[in-house]
C-alpha cells in the first residue's frame, strides 16, 4: 500500500509539473506579453507589436489590442497631417496678405495699382473663409453627428445657384461649364443646405483639377424613383489604387495633378458623410482623362 501511495504521489507530482509547465507556456507567458504591450501602449508606443499569434481567447485579445493600437496610431498620424496642413494652408494666404498690405503702405506698390492688389487680398480672405468653414463642418461632424433638417425643394435650383457661384472662376480659366437639368423643376426631400454644400464641394473639386481650357459638367437625371447628380471634369485620370481612398478624411491626391493646391482633403470626406447620412450613395469613376462623381437623391413626385 505504501508503494502504491508513493507511486500515486510521484504521478501527481509529475502531472502537477506538466500542468504547471503547460500553464506557464500557454497562459502565463502570453499574458505577460499582452501586459507588456499594454504598458507600451500606455507610454505612447502605438507601433509595438504583440508577439502572440494564436487562435484562442488570448489570441483574440492580442489581436484586439493590436487593432486598437493601429487605429490610435492612424488617428495620431491623421492629427499630425491635419496640423501640418492647417499650418501650411493658413500661413500661405496670411503671408500673401501681409506682403501686399505692407507693400501698399510703404509705397512699393503705387496707388494706381492698389485696386488690383486689394482684389488679390480679398481673394485670399475668401480662401481663408472657405478653409475655416471646412474645419468647422468637420468639427460638427465629429462632435454631434449629422443633424438633418429635411424639406421638399427643387434640386434644379441648387444646381443653378452652384453653377452661378463658379461662373467667374471658370471664365477666368477658360473652362467650359456645361449645366444639364432635368425639366424646369425636380423635387427631392433632403436637407437643402447640406445638399447644396455637397454639390458645391464636388464642383469646387472638379474646378480644382480641371486644366485651363478644359470642360466641366454638372448634370442631373431621374431614373427608377431616384435622382442622379453627376459632376465631371477633364484632367489627369485618378489611378485605380487611389479611387477607394478619395473619400477618406485628409486624403489628398498628388498635388502635381492640380493647378490649385489648396485644401485639407476634407471636401470629399464631408460630401460622402452628408450623402450617406441621407441614406444615399456616391461613387466615382475615372478613365481616359475624365473623372465623374455621381450621387443619388430620392425623387419626390
Amino acid at each position: 500500500m505504501l508503494n502504491i501511495s508513493y507511486m500515486m504521489l510521484v504521478i501527481l507530482l509529475v502531472l502537477s509539473l506538466v500542468i504547471l509547465l503547460f500553464f506557464n507556456e500557454y497562459v502565463y507567458r502570453p499574458l505577460r506579453r499582452i501586459i507588456a504591450a499594454a504598458e507600451q501602449y500606455a507610454l505612447g508606443n502605438m507601433h509595438y507589436r504583440i508577439p502572440v499569434e494564436r487562435e484562442d481567447e488570448l489570441g483574440y485579445l492580442s489581436a484586439s489590442l493590436g487593432y486598437m493600437a493601429e487605429t490610435i496610431a492612424r488617428s495620431e498620424d491623421d492629427q499630425k497631417k491635419f496640423i501640418a496642413n492647417v499650418s501650411h494652408d493658413f500661413r500661405s494666404p496670411l503671408t500673401s496678405i501681409r506682403g501686399f498690405l505692407t507693400a501698399m503702405l510703404d509705397g512699393t506698390i503705387p496707388a494706381e495699382m492698389h485696386e488690383k492688389y486689394l482684389q488679390i487680398v480679398l481673394n485670399e480672405t475668401d480662401r481663408l473663409t472657405k478653409l475655416t468653414n471646412s474645419l468647422l463642418t468637420l468639427n460638427n461632424l465629429n462632435t454631434r453627428g449629422m443633424l438633418l433638417q429635411k424639406s421638399t425643394f427643387d434640386i434644379n435650383e441648387c444646381l443653378r445657384n452652384v453653377a452661378a457661384s463658379f461662373e467667374q472662376v471658370c471664365r477666368s480659366r477658360d473652362i467650359r461649364f456645361r449645366l444639364v437639368l432635368s425639366g424646369s423643376v425636380l423635387y427631392t426631400e433632403a436637407d437643402r443646405e447640406k445638399i447644396q454644400q455637397v454639390i458645391y464641394n464636388l464642383v469646387d473639386n472638379a474646378v480644382k483639377f480641371c486644366p485651363t481650357g478644359g470642360a466641366l459638367g454638372l448634370t442631373i437625371r431621374e431614373a427608377q424613383k431616384k435622382i442622379y447628380v453627376s459632376v465631371s471634369n477633364d484632367g489627369p485620370t485618378i489611378p485605380p489604387e487611389e479611387l477607394p481612398l478619395v473619400f477618406d478624411r485628409f486624403h489628398k491626391l498628388d498635388k502635381s495633378r492640380s493647378e490649385n493646391r489648396d485644401g485639407w482633403g476634407l471636401g470629399l470626406y464631408i460630401v460622402k458623410t452628408i450623402v450617406c447620412s441621407h441614406g444615399e450613395n456616391i461613387s466615382v469613376t475615372s478613365r481616359d482623362g475624365r473623372t465623374e462623381f455621381t450621387f443619388t437623391m430620392p425623387l419626390v413626385i
